[in-house]
């Protein structure tokens, strides 16, 4: 199946706009919370930077490696809330009891549909395009993009490279 980068904008869009977020950043655990998921932290082994449990009573529960950066971590809730509510079906089992999702190596790569949209939607709901505009907009004119995205970056708290992403696929500061 092609990625829904439609319906992981439209859903990212509507998150923001249930909770008045109208500037960044994002308040990236709150919308969690909106959502239905709790957010908890843990230091985990090996590449794994978050999970999501979905629990029978429809209950959700993000789980976030905390050894990593602030700005992972910010990333991981978004990509795995992207999952909560872009693949309300689609789920690992570890046991007959337990659905767990994973994000590690294989969902930054992008491989599958379900971790592109992940992507997309976390991009979406941490960079909405109207927020990155109106904070170009703010940069004093003639400022190189070297120099801005370290700015833009800490402004939104995402990592440099995820910004440099999303002004790319925006084309913006080329």
């Amino acid at each position: 199946m092609r990625p829904r980068f439609s319906l992981a904008k439209r859903k990212a869009e509507e998150l923001l706009r249930a909770a008045n977020i109208d500037s960044a950043p994002v308040p990236v655990e709150q919308l969690a919370q909106i959502a239905g998921a709790s957010v908890q932290y843990e230091p985990f082994n090996g590449p794994v930077s978050g999970l999501m449990h979905r629990n029978a009573d429809g209950s959700v529960v993000i789980g976030v490696n905390s050894s990593h950066p602030e700005t992972r971590q910010r990333f991981t809730i978004a990509h795995e809330l992207g999952h909560v509510v872009l693949h309300r079906d689609e789920q690992f089992h570890i046991d007959e009891t337990a659905s767990i999702r994973f994000r590690d190596e294989e969902s930054s790569r992008a491989t599958s549909s379900d971790e592109i949209e992940a992507n997309q939607f976390a991009a979406e709901l941490l960079m909405p395009a109207h927020f990155v505009s109106e904070e170009i907009e703010k940069l004093p004119g003639g400022t190189a993009p070297e120099d801005a995205i370290p700015v833009l970056a800490e402004r939104f708290q995402v990592s440099e490279q995820a910004l440099t992403l999303r002004l790319n696929r925006l084309h913006l500061l080329l």
